[in-house]
């Protein structure tokens, strides 16, 4: 069924498919983009304020930027991404970013069978064969973290720290990894433990994880889930003890200011316009993407770190620049935790 609405110039066209929508947002021009019309699919909600709020952010840019139609499907489960996928290429979809590595087996299985659809991708290991449709995205989560490591194993009075993440895939292995080559560099009488929630959107799952690791004396929580972070803040304002907390792609400080420290910051918004520029303006069908670490770059630290001393702003800043220009060099270990 299709639902037409009018709100000023633009028009939005809500089609409603299964047990999922799809916002489609059109631009009230005709253009040559306008053979192209593109398309996110998002594990989680918008409403995150996290890895499904900035890709639904830099979709809204390409439509602004490039004037192309956009549309996203959000909470989309595993299972139904095939579904999913093929319903929007049905509806004349050409361009689909698949903003999730849980759904890249899906990609892969449908990426040969649909040639003139480009698929957009995020995938910290080579593939595992040649695509001339995928655009493949390395986000190097590893890199990143290995500052937000370092941080933490100074920070920490209990020398404890741990991480929560939602599933064990490659980019959260690297991140364990990372940390602990930071602690071994920086701080080795720190202990580290790590708890996997089995998803990136379950805040009580996530609540219940940050609270285990609370009780083991940890005071330094650094997070890998999305939406579960509204169960992480929950559990560090309700406890007594000075608990400290990092995140992921945007600044949460908002959430818990007296427990915030920095997030290890992601800019999707430039990347995500450049790639459907490619395709759009310069006919490029297939690409590698290698997310750049440094304050001007693709990902950075969020700087000055709150809730630290001086002295601990100006440590990590140079710790960060070193990783940046790579006098640092961060262990790529994306197999297993070593």
């Amino acid at each position: 069924m299709y639902k037409n609405i009018n709100i000023g110039a633009n028009m939005i066209v809500l089609v409603l498919i299964g047990v999922f929508s799809i916002l489609t947002i059109f631009t009230g021009s005709i253009s040559a983009q306008d053979e192209y019309k593109m398309a996110a699919v998002l594990p989680g909600s918008i409403q995150d304020a996290d890895w499904n709020t900035i890709g639904y952010n830099a979709l809204q840019e390409v439509n602004q930027n490039l004037k192309i139609e956009v549309a996203y499907s959000e909470q989309i489960a595993v299972p139904d991404v095939s579904r999913v996928i093929r319903e929007y290429i049905d509806l004349g979809y050409n361009i689909l970013w698949i903003h999730g590595t849980q759904f890249n087996s899906a990609v892969f299985d449908l990426a040969d069978q649909y040639k003139d659809v480009v698929f957009i991708i995020e995938q910290d290991t080579p593939l595992d064969g040649q695509y001339d449709n995928i655009f493949r995205i390395k986000r190097n989560y590893y890199i990143g973290h290995y500052v937000i490591g370092a941080l933490a194993s100074e920070v920490t009075e209990t020398k404890n720290i741990g991480f929560v993440g939602g599933l064990e895939i490659s980019w959260t292995i690297g991140v364990v990894n990372a940390i602990q080559q930071a602690i071994a560099e920086h701080n080795p009488d720190v202990d580290f433990d790590y708890i996997y929630v089995g998803s990136f959107n379950d805040p009580l799952k996530t609540k219940q994880a940050t609270e285990s690791l609370i009780n083991k004396g940890v005071d330094i929580i650094i997070s890998g889930v999305n939406l579960g972070n509204y169960g992480m803040f929950r559990a560090i304002e309700d406890n007594n003890n000075q608990v400290y907390v990092t995140s992921l792609y945007t600044d949460k400080y908002e959430l818990s200011p007296e427990h915030f420290l920095t997030s290890d910051m992601f800019n999707y918004n430039d990347l995500i316009i450049k790639i459907v520029n490619d395709i759009v303006n310069n006919n490029v069908k297939s690409a590698f993407y290698n997310m750049k670490y440094g304050q001007d770059e693709d990902r950075y630290l969020k700087y000055p770190v709150i809730n630290v001393s001086t002295d601990i702003n100006h440590w990590i800043k140079e710790i960060a620049d070193k990783v940046a220009e790579q006098e640092i060099i961060v262990e790529e270990k994306l197999d297993e935790i070593r």
